[in-house]
């Protein structure tokens, strides 16, 4: 009994060690900013992380662990949030794994890979199961995001990349969300982006937030938009569940990229879908 103890012991304080040791490692390698350094100068650190990288897929069993530990740190580089977390994927296949990579892109920066490459990543991770809607709404901490998706010459402002995000999801598990976010926008013209994003929710309590901002306190942009968003959109509703959860599926499988033609069709699908739905209230 006494060995075990002495063995545990000893695999504890080398555990302990080795984070120690990992901690300081990250710190080392991720003491820059990509935002803040030119081309040359992001080049000049490849190396290193190259460098890291092959270490820790070269031992990943001895280092998930501590990698995991420190992504759930909220003390690191925000730059090692988003490598770090692919580092996580290139050594685990594991759903909880994906999770946590999921949860922790919402402490990165994506100006320090841009707007593109952050929401291309977002829709991978949610293709494979993940939720990714923390991450997709950080997206709205930040009013200067932008994306621009060379494929397609589509440029996606602020709010409206989350149209190929958000409507994965059910809006049970967004809609509280997004609405308080979006009541921290200092920007008008930033408000007017999300505004799409709560007829695609297509729920009551969006519908019913969309009323509320056609009051007298809120800007006439806003008012205007608004009301002829509600107009095109208020139509007469029944309520046919199998139906909705189709058009559900099918809106979801066009949303696997991102592109004009997805959010084309994204758009016809959420117009049906807000005719067969109706408010379950009493």
């Amino acid at each position: 009994m006494k060995r075990f103890f002495l063995i545990v012991t000893v695999v504890l304080i080398w555990s302990n060690l080795l984070g120690q040791n990992f901690h300081e490692e990250v710190t080392k390698v991720f003491d820059f900013f990509p935002q803040e350094m030119t081309r040359e100068e992001q080049k000049s650190v490849l190396p290193k992380l190259d460098s890291f990288f092959d270490l820790v897929i070269k031992n990943k069993e001895t280092y998930i662990e501590p990698l995991r530990e420190e992504l759930k740190r909220d003390d690191n580089n925000p730059y090692f949030y988003f490598d770090g977390g692919l580092l996580l994927l290139e050594i685990s296949q594991k759903k909880e794994d994906l999770q946590l990579v999921a949860d922790v892109f919402a402490k990165s920066d994506w100006r320090d890979f841009g707007g593109q490459v952050y929401l291309e990543r977002l829709l991978i991770m949610s293709l494979k199961g993940a939720n990714v809607i923390d991450a997709a709404l950080h997206i709205l901490d930040d009013t200067t995001f932008w994306a621009y998706i060379p494929q397609h010459a589509l440029t996606l402002d602020y709010g409206k990349g989350l149209e190929f995000i958000l409507p994965r999801y059910s809006p049970d598990l967004y809609i509280d969300k997004l609405i308080a976010k979006f009541n921290l926008i200092p920007s008008t013209s930033k408000k007017l982006t999300c505004l799409d994003l709560f007829i695609y929710a297509n729920c009551c309590e969006a519908d019913d937030f969309l009323k509320s901002l056609t009051d007298s306190t809120q800007e006439e942009e806003i008012r205007n938009k608004v009301a002829e968003t509600l107009k095109q959109t208020s139509v007469s509703r029944s309520h046919n569940e199998k139906k909705y959860n189709e058009l559900f599926e099918k809106r979801k499988k066009e949303l696997t990229r991102i592109s004009d033609e997805a959010m084309y069709e994204s758009v016809g699908i959420t117009i049906k879908m807000r005719k067969v739905f109706k408010c379950d209230k009493k």
